[in-house]
């Protein structure tokens, strides 16, 4: 469980502080941000059970709890666009920045951008694969799928493009790698992930065949 990532407020809140006023406890928290299309935990400490919090525009805030975190409350983001929100309890208010998702880490067989690749992968992962590669990122449990993609296909001197849709390598592509010599690159470009919080332009994949 990852209390040290919970997001914290009080009747007395200082962002990024540690401080002990008439009985609350204010503590700093290592993510200090919300998150676009997940559910964020957050605290409120001492808080009257009969003072509800609020937050600005752009996000919700209601009672609940975030599996794997301490929190009674839960924020969502409502606007994908606003780029902070601020939460308020009664003449108190903090103001957290909002982040989107992390950028897609792409892999096939879980290989990496310009890795070797052997040729063999190619008969067992048929499938383009999108994660979350930041290994700071609190929420476990957020998966990405590739939407579409589009593969670079050269033949005699002559590039083409093959637009895909969903994460499938269709069967005629597989066919075009398996055939390509030891030493040439591969290319998916134009890849689109999903996500919770919509749709994620992602990095070109090129590796090499080994």
């Amino acid at each position: 469980m990852r209390k040290n990532l919970i997001l914290v407020v009080s009747l007395l809140c200082f962002s990024f502080m540690m401080a002990n006023a008439q009985g609350v406890q204010i503590k700093n928290s290592a993510v200090n941000v919300l998150y676009q299309g997940v559910k964020n935990p957050v605290s409120i400490v001492n808080c009257a059970n009969d003072v509800a919090p609020t937050i600005s525009n752009g996000a919700k805030i209601y009672s609940g709890q975030v599996p794997g975190f301490d929190g009674q409350y839960v924020v969502e983001i409502t606007d994908p666009n606003v780029k902070s929100v601020t939460i308020s309890v009664g003449e108190t208010s903090c103001k957290f920045n909002v982040l989107n998702l992390p950028m897609p880490t792409i892999t096939i067989g879980g290989y990496r951008v310009g890795d070797e690749i052997p040729k063999s992968v190619f008969t067992k992962s048929t499938k383009i694969d999108a994660s979350i590669g930041d290994v700071n990122f609190p929420f476990k449990d957020v998966e990405y799928t590739v939407a579409q993609f589009t593969y670079m296909k050269e033949e005699d001197g002559i590039t083409s493009t093959q637009f895909v849709t969903g994460n499938e390598i269709p069967a005629d592509i597989l066919a075009d790698i398996k055939k390509k010599s030891s030493g040439s690159t591969i290319m998916f470009i134009g890849i689109k992930v999903s996500t919770p919080a919509g749709v994620r332009n992602a990095p070109a994949f090129s590796a090499k065949l080994k």
